[in-house]
């Protein structure tokens, strides 16, 4: 039993998210914390409101916003082993919602102490984080746990309907006069060059400050270092319609997928004789729905 459920809790579980979601959730749980305080006064709140303070009540949750900003944006910065997109899951997620209500109960006692001068006393500060852990325990785990659901059914699904156009064997899904011809990708300095028929490429992929490129060689795959970023290969290629950046790290040329599988964390592209997935970031879904249709 023991074992299946940590089997369970390693599930991948989505950490990446656009900055403005960031920022927008932040906002959102700031003011809900400031409200909350408005309207059920709790805390002693009710004196700031009758003393004309309630400067004091908003502030606890500016401080709140602070904070998740904080956690969410810097933190994986300071700590990207930790914040790893690849090796997150939902127990990861479970502990990162704890340590929001850890890291904001501390700011904001710290908060009440060094603005409003509320005395600090060792068991009330104890008693506070036990109470506030104990209510968030449910709700937090539920959460967590209806979204990996929710998310991995949603992905799994659609991976599905995206295989049924794709067709089966190493045959690229389309051969028309603008998917079979030849690009051209440059290294940086202009130098180097690599002609490459779309037939037989299948991804390029960013490496610190160089690019690999992938094409298939007689069943097997063929590996070409080049100097450069992922960033000038797009721009240069945008024209090409079977190419598509499905990731910060990753071109792929869609054509020559020959499975999408999906998880928690979104869509995952196969390519034959590769032994491991190319994620898609949850933002580039659509494009890729539209491409695969």
């Amino acid at each position: 039993m023991r074992a299946k459920l940590l089997k369970y809790l390693r599930q991948s579980f989505p950490f990446e998210k656009p900055v403005k979601i960031i920022v927008l959730i932040s906002v959102v749980v700031g003011l809900f914390v400031s409200l909350f305080l408005m309207i059920f006064q709790p805390f002693g709140a009710s004196n700031y409101i009758k003393t004309g303070r309630t400067w004091v009540i908003w502030g606890y949750g500016f401080v709140t916003f602070l904070v998740l900003l904080f956690d969410v944006l810097l933190l994986p910065k300071i700590f990207p082993k930790i914040f790893n997109e690849a090796k997150w899951n939902i127990l990861r997620e479970i502990c990162f919602q704890f340590w929001h209500i850890f890291s904001i109960g501390t700011a904001n006692i710290l908060y009440a102490n060094f603005i409003v001068k509320t005395e600090l006393e060792f068991p009330t500060v104890i008693t506070f984080f036990l109470t506030t852990f104990a209510i968030g325990f449910f709700p937090i785990s539920i959460g967590v746990l209806s979204s990996h659901y929710y998310l991995l059914n949603k992905y799994a699904e659609s991976a599905k309907r995206l295989n049924e156009n794709i067709p089966k064997g190493d045959k690229p899904r389309k051969e028309t006069t603008e998917t079979s011809g030849c690009v051209l990708i440059t290294s940086e300095n202009e130098k180097d060059k690599i002609e490459v028929s779309l037939h037989d490429l299948l991804f390029i992929k960013s490496v610190d400050n160089y690019i690999e490129v992938y094409k298939t060689h007689h069943n097997n795959i063929k590996k070409t270092l080049l100097r450069g970023t992922l960033k000038r290969i797009e721009e240069d290629l945008k024209l090409v319609p079977c190419l598509f950046r499905c990731h910060r790290t990753y071109i792929v040329n869609v054509n020559n997928i020959s499975k999408v599988t999906g998880n928690s964390q979104g869509y995952k592209l196969l390519f034959n004789f590769i032994d491991y997935s190319i994620p898609v970031s949850r933002d580039c879904s659509k494009t890729l729905l539209k491409m695969i249709a």
